[in-house]
Order: structure tokens, then C-alpha cells, then sequence
């Protein structure tokens, strides 16, 4: 029994063996200085090429239908590379799962290295090597030498006096020193090496655990957090958005009233801005974009009493808006106003926006803004139906006047007004053919924000005019309809209404496990460098006779360490000439 005891104890302990050796071969590859500096250079060309090659914009990448119009533009740069270059995720760098899973296994090589050289690196700071041969006061890269003072050597008095931990041994005539100054700063290379680890981590953790989703919202609806099925959801309203303005247009802060619902119950109430988000169960709402130009619109059908749309539009194009002022031969102010443009023309030549303009005398003038394909400037186009010999025909630059047809026309800005071309907007039933082209054009004036209502303030200036907004829609009949905000038109059978101007709030709701460990990770790498910069470990060893004092010592190589042997030995009281000292700076 007792040999079959020791066979099967052989075997196990070979199988074990055979078992340890891919895990040390593993353990030593982690370790390797190569396979850090291969994993580091794999790194950095995989972020060089995530800057080089186009990636998916943060607005697309999830929308299936987004990104397959998105890979469709790249198509026309790479051709037949562009699929492979998806599949490779050649597009989405630092999304990439092979990216993610290099910076894991550089956390991990890290976290091996330091598990691996802790227990050395401890060793030398707890038992450092306290007595050194004499050989290695005339070898260290680090030495001095010089004549001990008359009186005695006050060497360790003046260590001690420079916060040097001094151990003295005694041999005969001669006196040997151990000088250890600031020996726990050799573990600040350690903390850079565990927030390196630290910071990976957490960039990890925010990968696989993290949550970021970006809400436009705007005032008086609400948005929900999670896609619809989640059976966590949360709704977030925007009560209000607030955006302040200098009169300058700076932007001085930004800040909405939120109410987040779960569960169908009103569950917090807050103000968000920027820099101080809104909380819930670990949840951030941040604000993180500002928007002013929405204008809050109703459809209604007259016949059933139903509202068939209800929709706060974007504005988020402009249209020219020229102000033009006009006179009469007496110099009577005929018009002075900021146009609001309802007529459209294009070619490949030129753009062209107009409108026409009645006068006090019933005389109808079309005045638009123009501007030819090549360039970026507006002129002021003003014409006269009619074929008579007064009818007016002129074209104006900013700034320009002239007269025709016994009447002065200023050119004497241009400004904008917020618009946007509206395709989902319902047309009134039985619309008359060529009076829409199924795209209806919205335009607002009057239109300033910056206050905590919109439309109060005066920090951006109004592109027509003063009063409330006012919403032109072209599209809808032939003419164009205006209304302000509470105004209402019926147009066959539907009832258009404009409810107001709103505001929208860019929301990014957040929530990262990995917060603490970046706040961990960076205290850490930022005391690793102050210490490694600022109070580096320094050990000296003395050899002290009666005639000649020999000083060898180990520090980093930021530290001028043989200039500071030279000033301990002026400190003791040491006479100097230029011949002593065989220290070196390297």
C-alpha cells in the first residue's frame, strides 16, 4: 500500500507540474517588457487608425437604418474595401470589441507585473542593502571622496539634519554610514503602474456596464430613457429650458427644469445644467445642448374634432432676411422692415427668395435676395410687375441704395430667420395641384430667447421686426399663411394652429460604475508622478577613516546626487579644492 501511495503521489505531482508549465510560460509572456511595448504599439496604431479612417458618427452608430446611409456615403472613398473594413470594425475603433479586449489584456499584463515585482520592490524599501564592500565607494556611478575635517566627521549630524534615516557601524578606526532618505517614495513607479491598471479598468467597467443615451426634448413633452420595451423605463419632461445670453450673443448658462417619471409616477423634480447634473438611482442627467428655435404646431380635422398631429418643430436651417427700407419722392418711409422670404426659386445658377410687397398706395413690388451658385453674397433683387418705362428693375449690394420709378430703395442689411422644410406636416384634403409640392417650408420671425420665457429677451436680435413670433407656412395654399402664437387658419377642412415658440434641451442621461475608479486611478497616477518628480527616493553609503571620507550613493536620474554629496561634505565643514571628488553627472 504504502508504495502504491508514493506512485500515485508521483503521478499527481507530475501531472501538476506538466499543468504549471503553460501557466508560467503564460505568467512570464505577461511579465515581458516586449509583450507591454508590443501591446502598447498595437494600441497606438489602432488609434491612429481610428483617426485617419472615417468613424461612425455618436448620432448614428445604433440606428440600423442610419448606418447602413452612412457606410453607403463611405462607399464612394474605399469602394469594395468598405464592407471588410466594417466587419473589421475598421469604423468604430475604440467600439471595437478586439480594441476593448486589448486594452484588457495590457490591464492585465500591467496587473501581473505588479503582482510579480511587488514583493522585490517592498524588500528593497523595508531591507534595503545597508552595508556595501569598499570596492564600491571607487565604482558606484554615484561617489565623492575628501579629506575628513580636523575636528572629527559631523557627516551624520548633518544627514540626520537633511531627514536622512542614518544606521552607523563601527570597525576599528573606521566608521561606516547608511543614509536612506524618503524610502517609501520608491513605491510611487508602483502607483503609476496600478493607475495604469486602475484607469484601464474602469474604462473597461464604462464599456460593459456603462449607459449613455442623448435625449432633444423639447418644452412640455416628455422622452423616454431606455428603448421601449425595457421594463425599467423612465420618462423624462422638460418643464423648461433656459438659455442666457449676453447682448453680445456670449452664452452665459444654460439650465432646464426637469420631472423624470417611472412607472408612471412622478418620482423626482430638478434643475440640470451642465456641470451639475440631475441624480436619480445613479442615474445623471446632464445638460448638454440648448436649442431656441422650436415653434410648437397643431393639426386638427374640423370633421371628426381630432387632432392628427401635434408636433414641436425644429428649426434648424436659416433663410436670408433682407431689410429693406423704401421711399417715396418726398422721402416719406414707404417700407421699412426685415423681409420674411415666401417665394422660392433655384436653378444650377443661381437662389433665389421672395416676396411680395404691397406699398401704402396699393403698388406691389417683388423683392427678394439672390445669390448666384459661385457666390456666398445676397443681393437685393427688386422688381416691378408691368412693362412700363417706370417699373422698377434693380439689383443691390448690402449697403447700397438707388432710385426707380420715383421711388428709393435701401439695401440695408440682411439678416435670418429660422426655417426648415417640414415632409411629414398633413396637407389640407383636396389641395389644389401645384399649390404644395408635399414639402412644406416653416419659417419663424420675431424670434428671441435667452430669457427664462422665450420671446422676453433681447440677447439675440430679432430678425423682423419686434412683438411675438410669428410662423410663416408656405405650401399649404398659395399664398402664404402667417399666424402668431395662439392663432389659428382653416384650410380645407384641417385647422392649422401655431401654439407658441419652445425651446429644446439636449439631455445625456448617464450611468458609469467606473466613476470611482477613474477618480481612484487618477489620484493615484497623479501622486505616482509628484513623488517620483518631487521627493525621489535617495540612499547613501559612507566610509569614514581618520584621513579621508568616501561617499557612494542610488538615486534616480533626475537627481544631481553627486552635487548633493559635495554639499553635505561644505556642510560638515569640509575643505574642498577642485582636484577631490570623483563623483560624476551623468
Amino acid at each position: 500500500m504504502a508504495e502504491q501511495s508514493v506512485i500515485r503521489g508521483a503521478w499527481w505531482w507530475r501531472t501538476a507540474r506538466l499543468m504549471m508549465v503553460p501557466l508560467w510560460a503564460t505568467w512570464q509572456l505577461l511579465i515581458s517588457v516586449r509583450w507591454a511595448i508590443g501591446l502598447i504599439a498595437f494600441l497606438a496604431l489602432a488609434g491612429l487608425l481610428g483617426v485617419i479612417v472615417p468613424q461612425v458618427p455618436a448620432n448614428v452608430r445604433g440606428d440600423a437604418l442610419a448606418e447602413v446611409q452612412w457606410l453607403a456615403v463611405q462607399e464612394g472613398r474605399f469602394g469594395f474595401l468598405t464592407d471588410p473594413m466594417n466587419r473589421l470594425g475598421f469604423f468604430e475603433v475604440f467600439h471595437a470589441r478586439w480594441f476593448i479586449y486589448a486594452l484588457g489584456l495590457l490591464a492585465v499584463s500591467l496587473a501581473v507585473w505588479v503582482v510579480s515585482y511587488f514583493p522585490s520592490i517592498w524588500r528593497a524599501i523595508t531591507r534595503p542593502r545597508k552595508r556595501v564592500n569598499d570596492a564600491y565607494f571607487a565604482s558606484a556611478r554615484h561617489r565623492f571622496d575628501y579629506a575628513t575635517p580636523a575636528a572629527g566627521s559631523g557627516l551624520e549630524s548633518v544627514l540626520r539634519r537633511q531627514r536622512y534615516t542614518v544606521e552607523r557601524y563601527q570597525e576599528g578606526d573606521t566608521t561606516y554610514l547608511f543614509a536612506d532618505r524618503f524610502q517609501f517614495a520608491q513605491l510611487a513607479t508602483f502607483a503609476t503602474h496600478v493607475a495604469v491598471v486602475v484607469l484601464l479598468a474602469g474604462g473597461l467597467v464604462s464599456w460593459f456596464s456603462g449607459f449613455s443615451n442623448g435625449m432633444m426634448i423639447a418644452e412640455g413633452s416628455t422622452g423616454p430613457v431606455f428603448p421601449l420595451t425595457h421594463p425599467n423605463q423612465m420618462q423624462v419632461e422638460l418643464v423648461d429650458a433656459v438659455g442666457l445670453f449676453s447682448p453680445e450673443g456670449r452664452a452665459l448658462d444654460y439650465r432646464s427644469d426637469l420631472v423624470i417619471y417611472q412607472g408612471g409616477e412622478e418620482v423626482k423634480r430638478c434643475t440640470t445644467t451642465v456641470n451639475s447634473p440631475c441624480s436619480y438611482k445613479g442615474y445623471r442627467f446632464h445638460q448638454a445642448a440648448y436649442f431656441g428655435n422650436g415653434a410648437d404646431v397643431q393639426v386638427r380635422d374640423l370633421a371628426s374634432g381630432n387632432v392628427i398631429y401635434r408636433e414641436t418643430i425644429t428649426l434648424s436651417s436659416t433663410l436670408p432676411s433682407p431689410r429693406v427700407v423704401v421711399r417715396d419722392g418726398d422721402g416719406t418711409v414707404l417700407l421699412d422692415e426685415a423681409l420674411v422670404l415666401t417665394d422660392i426659386l433655384s436653378t444650377d445658377e443661381f437662389v433665389y427668395y421672395g416676396t411680395l410687397v404691397t406699398l401704402p398706395d396699393d403698388r406691389v413690388i417683388s423683392i427678394g435676395a439672390r445669390r448666384a451658385a459661385e457666390d456666398e453674397r445676397w443681393q437685393l433683387a427688386v422688381f416691378e410687375p408691368g412693362e412700363g418705362e417706370e417699373a422698377v428693375r434693380l439689383v443691390l449690394s448690402e449697403g447700397e441704395s438707388a432710385s426707380a420709378g420715383g421711388l428709393e430703395f435701401v439695401y440695408s442689411g440682411l439678416q435670418s430667420v429660422p426655417a426648415v422644410f417640414v415632409s411629414d406636416l398633413p396637407l389640407p384634403p383636396g389641395l389644389p395641384a401645384g399649390a404644395g409640392s408635399g414639402q412644406v417650408l416653416v419659417e419663424m420671425s420675431n424670434v428671441v430667447y435667452g430669457t427664462g420665457t422665450a420671446s422676453e429677451g433681447t440677447a439675440v436680435a430679432p430678425a423682423v421686426g419686434s412683438g411675438p413670433p410669428e410662423l410663416t407656412i408656405i405650401g399649404l395654399q398659395p399664398q402664404a399663411v402667417s399666424l402668431r402664437p395662439g392663432e389659428s387658419v382653416e384650410i380645407g377642412g384641417y385647422e392649422y394652429s401655431f401654439l407658441g415658440q419652445r425651446e429644446f434641451a439636449g439631455i445625456q442621461v448617464k450611468k458609469d460604475r467606473s466613476d470611482y475608479l477613474i477618480w481612484v486611478g487618477t489620484a493615484l497616477l497623479i501622486t505616482g508622478l509628484v513623488v517620483t518628480f518631487w521627493v525621489p527616493r535617495r540612499r547613501l553609503w559612507a566610509r569614514i577613516t581618520p584621513t579621508r571620507t568616501y561617499l557612494a550613493g542610488q538615486a534616480g536620474h533626475l537627481i544631481r546626487l553627486d552635487r548633493e554629496m559635495e554639499d553635505l561634505a561644505r556642510q560638515e565643514g569640509a575643505t574642498l579644492d577642485e582636484a577631490e571628488g570623483q563623483g560624476k553627472d551623468d
